[in-house]
């Protein structure tokens, strides 16, 4: 079920992944878009974000009718790349932070690409803390290395041919900036 907090995420997410275009709006290399509904318990998985390659770089094999999935979503999908799960919890009632008035609140990330799943608690309350004020959460400003997620640009335009070959690298338009999608946790905090 979508909420305010939800929707700030996701649309914080999708800046994060729209920044190597560079400003580019109109037929940008990478397409990044949302979606306001949720899991269909009925088999039908919808992500909260996508991004991935313009036709103009990867187009549509001309063999199949099928449209192939996004390299990358931030919801779970058995057919990605990189997938990024983010889990808000509800707010602590009655305890708010010093001099914001914000409620304390438990926050994980978790990574998972190919053979690896990495985990961050980044809220500003500790997951298993039964006391934020002193114990604080070490998620506490921006720009913290520890607490920002870093995805190669390269796995949204991962389009090998079969089978793989083993130098394969994937082709990157020359006008992305950078060479990684950067989640700066905190931002999303």
């Amino acid at each position: 079920m979508t909420s305010p907090v939800h929707e700030g995420v996701v649309s914080r997410l999708q800046d994060f992944f729209k920044v190597p275009n560079g400003g580019v709006v109109d037929d940008p290399p990478i397409v990044v878009f949302g979606q306001l509904l949720h899991y269909d318990p009925g088999g039908s998985g919808v992500p909260d974000v996508a991004a991935y390659p313009d036709i103009a770089f990867i187009p549509r094999p001309s063999t199949s009718t099928i449209i192939p999935r996004p390299p990358m979503y931030v919801e779970f999908d058995n057919n990605t790349r990189a997938v990024i799960g983010i889990k808000i919890l509800d707010p602590r009632p009655n305890i708010r932070e010093l001099g914001t008035g914000y409620f304390y609140r438990t926050m994980t990330a978790k990574l998972y690409r190919q053979g690896m799943t990495v985990q961050w608690d980044f809220g500003n309350a500790k997951k298993y803390s039964r006391d934020p004020v002193n114990d604080p959460a070490g998620c506490n400003a921006p720009n913290l290395p520890a607490f920002q997620i870093t995805i190669p640009i390269s796995d949204v335009f991962w389009d090998p041919p079969f089978p793989i070959p083993p130098a394969y690298v994937p082709v990157i338009p020359a006008d992305i900036i950078g060479s990684n999608f950067i989640i700066d946790l905190y931002r999303i905090q």
